[in-house]
């Protein structure tokens, strides 16, 4: 992810940058990958394709050499994920991957049922509209709603922020597994921009505060220039799936944001939640 250091501008335009195609990685940083890293990156280019592929191009593709490209697609031949073509020797994704794809598409179909209220959030405050989900170390952008602003933050799906440094990430923290929100306090805050939180102990206070009020904010500290508010979105048992955010230029959200755009935000948060079966979101 790349930063700003000039004008509102630029920070745009980085996060636009940031939000390239997901998962393009170096032949260099792919020999030095996990066996599991090296899979996936397989599974990926196949689906991607959507056609039968070679060793060859596989290998030429992930820049690493066809006897360990082989070596992969054997093990994920054995255990159903690929299927080998007999005549030709290619490869194609296999019923294992397709039954995975299934339970994925029911866990994530939240991205569908939310579009709905995203688009009515969108309408009601001009800004670009974020659902996203996060792993143990980052927010992970799901589905983007784009703002009718003539400043427009350009972010794609896949994007991917550290915890600490976007509102989004502060509601994972505050609402999520306790373990998350202690390894985070303890390892380095890095700072994206001089606003950026890098104080364990004034991060906590902050989590503190969401966890009272149920929105997060998060003013010029991943990007100058931009800000977002962030409320929880809670699933059926009453943990956290991910975050609903609004973001936008500070010139539209203020560090000192409008009562009714926090009001906006949160109703539809909830009402995202209900949709889930969690009624009781913050």
């Amino acid at each position: 992810m790349k930063r700003s250091k000039d004008t509102p501008n630029d920070a745009i335009r980085s996060t636009h940058i940031a939000a390239g195609e997901p998962g393009a990685r170096s032949g260099d940083e792919l020999n030095t990958s996990s066996t599991s890293v090296i899979s996936l990156r397989i599974l990926e280019l196949l689906a991607e394709r959507n056609a039968e592929c070679g060793v060859t191009h596989l290998a030429e593709a992930l820049g690493v050499p066809k006897a360990r490209v082989h070596r992969h697609l054997t093990a994920l031949r054995q255990e159903g994920y690929v299927v080998q073509n007999p005549r030709s020797s290619r490869y194609r994704i296999g019923w294992r991957l397709f039954l995975l794809g299934q339970k994925l598409v029911k866990q994530f179909d939240v991205v569908s049922l939310a579009r709905p209220v995203m688009e009515e959030l969108r309408d009601a405050v001009g800004q670009t509209i974020v659902i996203s989900s996060f792993t143990e170390t980052d927010v992970v952008v799901l589905d983007v709603m784009r703002g009718r602003s003539p400043l427009e933050i350009l972010l794609h799906p896949g994007t991917q922020f550290k915890l600490h440094s976007v509102a989004q990430g502060k509601i994972a923290l505050a609402f999520g597994a306790p373990e998350r929100r202690e390894v985070v306090l303890a390892g380095p805050l890095d700072a994206c921009t001089p606003h950026t939180i890098t104080d364990p102990m004034r991060l906590s206070h902050e989590l503190a505060l969401v966890r009272e009020r149920g929105w997060a904010d998060a003013p010029e500290e991943v990007f100058l220039g931009v800000n977002a508010l962030a409320a929880p979105i809670v699933q059926d048992d009453g943990s956290l799936f991910g975050t609903l955010a609004i973001v936008g230029s500070i010139h539209y959200l203020p560090a000192h944001p409008n009562p009714q755009t926090v009001a906006a935000l949160t109703d539809a948060a909830r009402r995202i939640s209900r949709l889930l079966g969690g009624g009781r979101a913050a």
